[in-house]
Formats: C-alpha cells, structure tokens, sequence
C-alpha cells in the first residue's frame, strides 16, 4: 500500500511539474505530446486506484488474514504484480515521450531507431504481462460479474488501450 500511496504522489508532483513549467507545448512542433503524456499519467493513476481497491477488497474480506493462500488471495498478489510491472513500463514510457518532446532536433536516425525499437520492446512486454497465464484459479473467473474476474477484465482493456495509444501516437515521432 505505502509503494502505490508513494507512486501517486510521485505521478501528482510530476503532472504538477509538467504543466507548471510548461514543459510540454501544445504547439504545431510537437503534435500530440502533451496528450501522449497525460495519457500515460492517467494511465498511472487509475493503475494505482485499481491496486488500492484490490487491497482495501483484500482487507474488507480479510482474504490474507483468513486464507492466505486461497486461489483468490494468489489471484490478487500475482494481479497486483502485474499492475506495478505495467506501472513500471507507463513511467518508462512517459519519459521516452517527454525526453523526445524536449530533443526533437537532435535525434539521429539511429536514435530514432533505437527509440521505435524501444517503443516495440514495451509494447510486446505489455502484451506479455496481459497473456501470461494466471495460477489456476479458473473458479474464480467463471463468474464474469465476480470481484476478481471485474478486475481482470479493468486491467485487460487498460493494457489494451495503452498498447492501442502507443501505436497510435507513434506519428509524434515519425517527422
């Protein structure tokens, strides 16, 4: 709880950062960067509120303290891990968007290959961390209206709609 609660304020400070020093134009130059990251710190917060809800779910069901390891409580670690790992790669993510919008001028091909190979090695990473199997716990994600399978399925359209945003904002790079 005290890495989500610390990884918000970070994500607070740094979209604070970002707009009060302007740092990312809304100009012609740059299209879509500020979109690009404010996506990915919106990305960041509804990751954390997602893990914040499992764990007060976890604390009101006393799933830990009952069973500690039921297929749920697994379920909900093994999740969690997820969302700090996609967490990881937002942040990643949102630095190579903000670093490029700062040195646009100075990007040579190879480091514009680099970053589009970059971009590519976090978008299948992306992809691995959603298709991993889970444990088995298909109990539990039978019931589509359950509280595990509803966070599974939150989880699974973010990282699809992250890796859909990345390939559509790759024009930002390709001037």
């Amino acid at each position: 709880m005290k890495r989500f609660l610390a990884a918000l304020v970070c994500s607070v400070c740094l979209a604070g950062l970002i707009c009060l020093t302007g740092a990312v134009p809304a100009s012609a130059e740059a299209p879509n960067m500020r979109q690009s990251i404010n996506y990915f710190m919106n990305y960041f917060n509804e990751a954390v509120v997602q893990a914040i809800k499992i764990k007060e779910y976890e604390e009101q069901q006393g799933i830990a303290a009952k069973h500690p390891f039921t297929d749920e409580f697994v379920f909900f670690q093994d999740l969690n891990s997820r969302i700090e790992k996609s967490l990881g790669l937002a942040l990643n993510l949102c630095d190579l968007y903000f670093i490029y919008n700062k040195t646009t001028y100075c990007f040579t091909k190879d480091e514009k290959n680099y970053l589009f190979d970059r971009l590519d090695n976090i978008t299948e990473a992306l992809q691995k961390i959603r298709d991993a199997p889970y444990p088995p716990t298909a109990n539990l994600l039978e019931n589509k209206s359950s509280v595990p399978a509803k966070q599974l399925a939150e989880f699974n359209e973010r990282i699809d709609m992250l890796r859909a945003f990345i390939k559509s904002s790759l024009i930002v790079f390709q001037r």
